[in-house]
């Protein structure tokens, strides 16, 4: 039997959580749903008030008497910033407690472990505050996004061919970001920014098609990691034995075959530029994408024959998939064993920085965990 302060615990986490989903909605409402007595919902909301997660805002349409207040979730009660490094560039974000962006901006700074760059990431967390114009003091934290395995510690890196010297980040930030601040796998970040997002989903893979490929499992709304944290590195599985070198020293790896340099390097590395020509109708760039899309087809049915989810396609190519959906769609069915119409294949809801909002996701969903 649950006791009093389990309870009070559960109905000021119902009360807030029908308030966060709905966005506003009247007291009587939420007593109604909740089944509980007005004066228990007067008491948790007199909490909420009191922590400026929530406030009134205007009323509600009356059919006949007084007119309810609209309860309001106050998304801009606390924010929390999320960094993607990667081997070129930089990318910041700043969320609200709904996972929306207030800014973000990119900038190409190619990675060295040196005092410039650290410098340089300290500059852009301040950069993304102050153009943000929020109090730092409501900022919860800084989580990085980096392309390597972290254990649970949210610190420690334990695998990182792309760029070896980030295996010591987390120290090597000490003194230069002033927030609280964690480090995580950047697939796992896009993947549960994706997640976040598409609340109707609750097992999902998230396959990013960036400059490596990598890969996120998420199942019962939570990222999967492994029992040694290696979970989703599809980009290391073996699409042809004995193919194409990859940057881990093995050869046939999907990465070698699906990661978007295949098709960024046609056109001096714009990506953008790449598919406008795919559409324009050059020869050389159609032909590149038609192999790409026949290797991606392959891992989609793979993954689908493992996992049988929905994927999300996401990363740098993840972005530009929309308009070729049906061809990849019909390139599965084709290699599908079991009857299907490619439906579980979905287009990103990030187009661009998911890594980084997922990473900044890490406290906002603490946060919310803890009222």
């Amino acid at each position: 039997m649950a006791s009093a302060i389990e309870i009070k615990k559960k109905n000021r986490r119902n009360v807030f959580q029908i308030i966060y989903d709905e966005r506003k909605i009247s007291k009587s409402e939420i007593a109604k749903r909740l089944e509980l007595s007005m004066p228990t919902i007067a008491q948790n909301l007199s909490g909420l008030f009191d922590k400026n997660l929530i406030y009134v805002d205007g009323t509600f349409d009356s059919t006949g008497g007084r007119k309810a207040q609209a309860i309001a979730f106050n998304a801009g009660a606390r924010y929390s910033i999320g960094i993607d490094i990667t081997k070129n560039h930089i990318s910041g974000v700043l969320i609200n407690l709904y996972g929306e962006i207030i800014y973000s901006v990119r900038l190409k700074f190619r990675f060295q472990s040196k005092d410039s760059y650290y410098t340089e990431l300290k500059n852009l967390v301040e950069h993304v505050i102050k153009k943000s114009e929020v109090d730092e003091k409501s900022v919860l934290g800084v989580g990085i996004s980096i392309p390597a395995i972290v254990e649970k510690d949210n610190k420690t890196v334990s695998y990182i061919p792309i760029i070896e010297e980030l295996a010591t980040i987390y120290d090597d930030l000490r003194g230069y970001i002033s927030l609280p601040y964690g480090i995580f796998n950047d697939s796992n970040c896009g993947g549960y920014a994706e997640l976040w997002h598409q609340k109707q989903v609750k097992n999902m893979f998230y396959l990013s098609l960036s400059n490596s490929v990598g890969g996120a499992v998420l199942l019962a709304n939570e990222v999967y990691n492994g029992e040694r944290r290696h979970s989703g590195e599809i980009g290391h599985t073996t699409l042809e034995v004995n193919g194409r070198p990859c940057y881990c020293g093995k050869r046939g790896c999907v990465d070698a075959y699906c990661n978007a340099q295949n098709l960024s390097n046609l056109t001096d590395g714009d990506l953008k530029k790449f598919f406008e020509l795919v559409d324009a109708g050059d020869e050389q760039c159609k032909a590149a994408w038609e192999e790409y899309l026949y290797y991606l087809a392959v891992v989609v049915n793979n993954l689908n024959n493992i996992l049988d989810c929905d994927i999300i396609l996401g990363g740098y190519v993840g972005g530009y998939m929309e308009k070729y959906m049906d061809k990849l769609r019909r390139l599965v069915v084709e290699r599908s064993t079991f009857k299907t119409d490619a439906s579980f294949i979905r287009t990103c809801y990030f187009t661009h920085e998911a890594a980084a909002v997922g990473a900044a996701l890490y406290f906002v969903d603490e946060f919310i965990n803890e009222i």
